[in-house]
């Protein structure tokens, strides 16, 4: 059973709902948004990286087909401190292998996003 998969607790709000049968809950990670607006522009499944090759996306594919938005799960780790290193997948919307990258990179991508709905945003700021 879902409810008993994890080893630490995610917070009092899932401890609580991981009591009572019948009901399930699966959190959604992140949600990229523009700051003007806040329409939502991407789901990411995050994960610290591992070096596993899967993490369910299921909810998440869903909640991006019906929103017609992209889904990247991201697969993360410090590369020192204060700098993290990405193993991302675009699951939906052109999916894609794994790709590593860099902050720089991965914020190229984030910008992307942001950019093609700047043209659309009726609150964009030209």
């Amino acid at each position: 059973m879902a409810r008993y998969t994890y080893a630490f607790s995610n917070g009092s709000y899932n401890d609580w709902h991981r009591k009572y049968e019948g009901i399930a809950m699966i959190d959604v990670d992140s949600v990229e948004c523009c700051p003007n607006c806040y329409e939502p522009l991407a789901i990411l499944e995050t994960c610290y990286d591992k070096g596993q090759k899967y993490k369910a996306t299921t909810l998440c594919n869903i909640l991006a087909r019906r929103l017609n938005i992209p889904l990247f799960l991201v697969f993360y780790k410090n590369l020192t401190p204060t700098t993290l290193t990405f193993r991302i997948k675009r699951i939906r919307s052109s999916q894609t292998e794994f790709m590593y990258m860099n902050e720089d990179e991965w914020v190229s991508v984030l910008r992307e996003i942001q950019s093609q709905h700047q043209k659309v945003c009726k609150y964009a700021k030209n």
